[in-house]
């Protein structure tokens, strides 16, 4: 999927393709669509591209057609339309940051979990403010400028997708490359808050933390990084990320997020346990305090 598709909204867009799975389910056309609700077939094909809202009659009007009548799944139906259309805090900085870097954005801010593979740097959801400043800065010393000083109180502000209320906090399953725990960047004092920091962001119930130990040697995938979200009921959708310097790029097809989801399992199964992986942070933040 590229970034460009992305930008309707994420809920809009997952939205739009359930919508498009329920129709494809009964067997049926989007002009059977569009005939229920008195409209092009075009207005339909807006809609589950993600590029149109729907009302709720409409979206009533839809379930009927396509046979949803449990009372709850069509709640939850209707609440998604309903969140689809509410202000997200981050659409204020469209025109201060790369679309991409909004795409991911608002994927944390959406979805329910998110599992990943991180091999050289602590990810953004776990960064503390001096880390993001180091790796956003890149090695360059002196003071921030704009640009990077929103991206710095960006990358804070998502981090409340572990801790929020409402949705449900983000559950995150993460696997951190030992090299990740040992590149000072912002220096050993930095590297050592940020991984003291670690160790509580793992105490959180909806986190887990694993270290892949350098004596793991080659696992599937390969040294890349790589992130799967996936979408709360009545969704089901996940979408996978591969970063790079440059970049993101988005997966959405189920072959895609098979594989990468089959990579993760072998990673975990490599790396250390959320105990051991705890008492290897705390080691290596002992050494960067030692004489």
């Amino acid at each position: 999927m590229a970034a460009g598709e992305l930008r309707p909204t994420v809920r809009k867009r997952v939205l739009g393709t359930n919508l498009r799975r329920l129709r494809e389910d009964k067997g049926l056309a989007l002009e059977d669509a569009a005939t229920q609700l008195s409209c092009h077939a075009a207005k339909v094909s807006r809609i589950e591209a993600g590029k149109s809202g729907i009302r709720q009659l409409d979206l009533k009007a839809l379930l009927d057609l396509y046979g949803v009548k449990d009372t709850d799944e069509r709640e939850s139906w209707l609440a998604l339309a309903r969140e689809s259309r509410r202000q997200r805090w981050w659409r204020v900085l469209e025109d201060q940051l790369p679309q991409d870097f909004l795409d991911l954005v608002g994927l944390e801010d959406e979805v329910s979990e998110c599992r990943g593979f991180q091999p050289g740097i602590v990810p953004g959801l776990f960064q503390t403010e001096a880390y993001a400043t180091a790796v956003i800065q890149g090695g360059i010393a002196g003071p921030l400028n704009t640009d990077q000083q929103t991206k710095v109180r960006v990358r804070m502000e998502r981090q409340k997708a572990l801790t929020r209320e409402d949705p449900p906090p983000l559950k995150v399953w993460m696997i951190l490359g030992e090299a990740a725990l040992r590149q000072q960047v912002g220096g050993a004092a930095v590297l050592h808050e940020q991984l003291l920091h670690l160790v509580q962001v793992a105490q959180l119930p909806n986190v887990t933390l694993q270290v892949l130990p350098f004596a793991a040697g080659a696992c599937p995938g390969g040294p890349y990084p790589f992130l799967i979200y996936s979408f709360p009921p009545p969704a089901e959708l996940e979408v996978a990320l591969l970063e790079n310097f440059a970049s993101h790029a988005y997966l959405e097809s189920r072959e895609d997020t098979v594989r990468l989801s089959s990579a993760f399992d072998h990673l975990r199964a490599s790396a250390l346990s959320a105990l051991d992986s705890e008492a290897r942070i705390i080691q290596i933040a002992e050494e960067l305090t030692d004489p």
